[in-house]
């Protein structure tokens, strides 16, 4: 780990041999970050020696290794290995082009096709179906009918290259006893209209000896993904129910997807209720139920998981939800906060006195942390709900007003009730309701309401002041830091770049023991605060606290980034073999800001950190 550790700061060579020791590590991610760095730093020559190992496996595969990792850069050295005399070099190279997926490897590729070694030719065959281009379909099929090794291979990459081209040879394979199962999977792989035929004739014509969960999840998962459900599936439709009856409950629950998938049918309840029980999730509309827009009424009328996939269907097919059912389940369970967004999308589209009634009942009964989700959703129905308003009297006063804010009453009105509403801590309640609208916030007394409660209204005042750039706040909430600090305050005067609040961030900073309780366990963002304010007194702060040890190191060097000066680079300069990432990052992001010859020596070695983001964001200020 040390060794690992002192990786990014060591000269190229000792690098070099230092990877070659740690590929040989036990542990994986000592091995990774190893081969990470040696795909960005071992020379085409080197890594092409790895190759050619032949007593040494644990080398040779790392040379394969840290070419994949290598991208679209492994791509020259690979091509040229593809000429090479070496069966073994061949087929690594072959390999580490599979793995990169670019299409500039087409044309080599198909030319090892026809390698007079078998192994080369069926990581070729493969490597060509990871390419996902139905060109060499026509390459490909001659090995259908070849070495039983090739034309697994051929099957599988037939597969990944998803044409309905490759149906008809596949599925005259479905009855082969030893390749029929991986046919199956490719033809399902690939989807369709033709592909569902051939599986379904399959699987009715040879359903007893088939295996049943695999087949009918296969038959599931190409039924899902048609635009339109297959007309005249009755022998389907039956044998699906007959494996619905049965005990396996994968099975079942494979036999339930496929039914409701085929659209109307008399196994809906029970179908509905197997899928139901199984691990499908509340939040995801099951692909099974994407395009039964028939099946809303049903959804909403049950509870739990089932309403959940109701709204959601809803949302789709909004016209096909009646209001009657939707109302009811709106106002039956309160839904959860996720689905919110989805009842929205229905809502917008029906306009009905009934819906907005019920959405305001939601709303009423609706917990306040709750109310913030559907304070968007008020809009939908702005006309029938302010009718409503005006007839209900059940209705409380800081519901009343947080409705009338949502619902488009004007903002000095609504400034007015809200300043004449006792007692404060009610205020507060309505304003953290309302405090996302820019034109009633900017109108609000609140320098009057700091300086009576600064206790109360702190907090959100500072939130405000940070959304809205309300830079007239700023004296009165650095009057509060020194003597309240939270973090709130402290993140709104960075947000908004106040230097006169530097002092006291300072204070809190530096006090030790002598400042307030809360100070001390606010020290990140005090220094967060103090980067993006920026200035020599902040600067020099946020430096002491990194070399004296004050801080955490990634703490304090992303704090001097974000205001750091052509002579802090040195600092970072110095950094750039730190064992922690994140201030390798940072070093990454000030160095390539100020593009220096001894930066970019830096940045050169940044660009081989075993880290991939740390090397990327190097690297793209190199290549800028």
């Amino acid at each position: 780990m040390e060794l690992l550790d002192q990786l990014p700061a060591l000269p190229t060579e000792a690098r070099v041999a230092a990877i070659e020791r740690l590929i040989r590590n036990s542990s994986p991610v000592i091995r990774e970050r190893a081969l990470r760095t040696g795909a960005a730093v071992v020379s085409d020559e080197r890594l092409e020696s790895y190759l050619r190992e032949e007593a040494d496996d644990v080398l040779r595969n790392a040379g394969l290794e840290m070419l994949k990792m290598r991208g679209p850069r492994a791509l020259g050295l690979a091509v040229r290995l593809l000429r090479d005399g070496d069966p073994d070099v061949v087929l690594q190279s072959v390999l580490a082009l599979g793995h990169v997926r670019d299409l500039r490897a087409l044309e080599p590729l198909r030319a090892a096709l026809n390698h007079e070694d078998q192994n080369v030719a069926g990581a070729a065959i493969e490597a060509v179906g990871k390419l996902g281009d139905a060109r060499a379909i026509p390459d490909l099929l001659p090995f259908l009918d070849g070495d039983p090794w090739l034309q697994l291979a051929t099957i599988q990459a037939l597969g990944d290259l998803r044409s309905p081209a490759a149906v008809p040879p596949l599925a005259k394979l479905l009855t082969d006893l030893m390749v029929g199962p991986l046919a199956a999977e490719s033809l399902a792989r690939i989807g369709g209209g033709k592909a569902f035929q051939a599986l379904c004739r399959h699987w009715l014509r040879f359903s007893a000896e088939l295996d049943a969960e695999t087949m009918v999840g296969l038959l599931a998962h190409v039924l899902e993904g048609l635009s339109t459900a297959p007309r005249n599936q009755e022998e389907l439709r039956a044998s699906l129910a007959a494996v619905l009856a049965g005990n396996e409950e994968a099975t079942r629950i494979a036999a339930a997807r496929g039914l409701l998938a085929l659209g109307p049918g008399p196994e809906d309840v029970k179908a509905l209720e197997v899928l139901c029980d199984g691990p499908a999730d509340a939040s995801v509309l099951p692909a099974a139920l994407a395009k039964r827009k028939d099946l809303v009424p049903d959804l909403l009328a049950q509870p739990g998981k089932a309403r959940s996939w109701g709204f959601l269907l809803a949302s789709r097919f909004p016209r096909a939800a009646p209001l009657p059912a939707l109302a009811a389940a709106v106002r039956d369970e309160l839904p959860p906060a996720e689905l919110i967004g989805s009842i929205g999308k229905a809502f917008r589209k029906i306009h009905d006195p009934r819906l907005a009634a019920a959405l305001l009942d939601l709303y009423l009964e609706a917990p306040a942390d709750y109310r913030g989700a559907l304070a968007p959703l008020m809009a939908t129905h702005r006309n029938e709900l302010k009718a409503l308003l005006a007839e209900r009297r059940d209705v409380d006063d800081e519901a009343r007003l947080i409705l009338a804010a949502h619902l488009g009453l004007g903002a000095r009105e609504v400034v007015a009730h809200i300043v004449a509403m006792e007692p404060a801590e009610a205020r507060l309640r309505v304003l953290e309701q309302v405090a996302m609208q820019e034109e009633l916030v900017r109108q609000l007394p609140w320098d009057e309401w700091l300086a009576a409660r600064p206790d109360l209204y702190a907090g959100l005042a500072a939130r405000v002041a940070a959304e809205f750039s309300l830079r007239e706040l700023v004296p009165p909430l650095r009057a509060q830091l020194g003597q309240r600090p939270n973090p709130d305050l402290i993140r709104a005067v960075g947000e908004l770049g106040d230097r006169d609040s530097v002092p006291v961030l300072l204070g809190l900073l530096e006090g030790g023991a002598a400042a307030p309780a809360g100070a001390r366990n606010l020290v990140p963002l005090i220094l967060e605060s103090l980067g993006r304010v920026g200035g020599p007194e902040a600067r020099q702060a946020i430096r002491r606290a990194i070399l004296e040890g004050r801080c955490e190191p990634r703490i304090g060097y992303r704090a001097l980034s974000l205001c750091a000066i052509e002579e802090d680079d040195a600092l970072f300069r110095r950094a750039v073999g730190h064992a922690d990432w994140y201030v390798r990052l940072a070093c990454a992001d000030v160095l390539g800001r100020f593009m220096r010859p001894e930066n970019l020596a830096a940045l050169s070695q940044l660009a081989a950190d075993p880290v991939g983001i740390v090397s990327q964001r190097a690297l793209s200020f190199l290549e800028a």
